[in-house]
C-alpha cells in the first residue's frame, strides 16, 4: 500500500510539474535582461536580476524547460575582473548552475537551450581555469581593447559543436585571436 501512495504522489508530482505554465516574472527579468544588452551602455540591473532569480530557484518557481533556460540566461552574466593577471569571477558558481539548468531545459526537449549548455559551460571554464571547450566565449583586453579568445580545446569535434548550435572551430578562429591562460 505504501508503494502505491508513493506511486501516486509522484505521478501527482509529475503531472503537476508539467501541466505549470512558464515563470511571467522570469519572462519578464530575462527581457530586460536582453534589452538592457541591446543598447550596450547604461546601468544594467544584472545584480538584482541575479539574485531575483536565486530566490526564485531556492522557492521553487523555477520549473519548466523556458523558465530553466531563462534563469541560465540570466545568470550566466555574471560579472568577471581580471585579478593578478587572470580573469575571475565574482561567483562562478551562477556559470555553473546555469550550464545545469541549460542542459535540463535542453535534455526536456526544448532545442533552443542548446546553445546555452555551451555558453554556459565555457563561461564556468572560461572563468576559472582560463580555457574554454566550445569557442564562445569572446572576451576583450581591457588594457588594449582588442577581442581575443581564451584558449579552446581542441579534442572538442566539430560534430559536437554543432550538436550544440556552435560554428566549427576553424570558423571561429577567424573571429578572434586565441590566448593560453596566464601561467599555462
Amino acid at each position: 500500500m505504501r508503494f502505491f501512495a508513493a506511486f501516486l504522489f509522484v505521478l501527482f508530482l509529475s503531472v503537476s510539474v508539467e501541466a505549470r505554465a512558464d515563470n511571467p516574472e522570469l519572462a519578464r527579468l530575462a527581457s530586460q535582461d536582453q534589452a538592457d544588452r541591446a543598447e550596450k551602455e547604461g546601468e544594467w540591473d544584472d545584480d538584482a536580476r541575479r539574485r531575483r532569480v536565486l530566490e526564485l530557484l531556492a522557492t521553487g518557481a523555477v520549473v519548466t524547460p523556458k523558465d530553466k533556460l531563462k534563469a541560465a540566461l540570466i545568470l550566466q552574466h555574471t560579472p568577471g575582473a581580471i585579478c593578478e593577471g587572470k580573469l575571475k569571477s565574482f561567483s562562478p558558481e551562477n556559470y555553473l548552475l546555469a550550464h545545469h539548468l541549460a542542459k535540463d531545459a535542453f535534455a526536456s526537449g526544448l532545442d533552443e537551450a542548446k546553445s546555452m549548455v555551451a555558453v554556459t559551460i565555457v563561461r564556468y571554464l572560461s572563468f576559472t581555469e582560463g580555457r574554454q571547450l566550445y569557442g564562445t566565449n569572446q572576451l576583450v583586453d581591457l588594457e588594449s581593447g582588442e577581442a581575443y579568445l581564451p584558449q579552446i580545446d581542441r579534442s572538442i569535434s566539430d560534430e559536437e559543436r554543432a550538436r550544440l548550435g556552435v560554428p566549427p572551430l576553424a570558423t571561429i578562429l577567424k573571429q578572434a585571436p586565441e590566448r593560453k591562460p596566464v601561467g599555462g
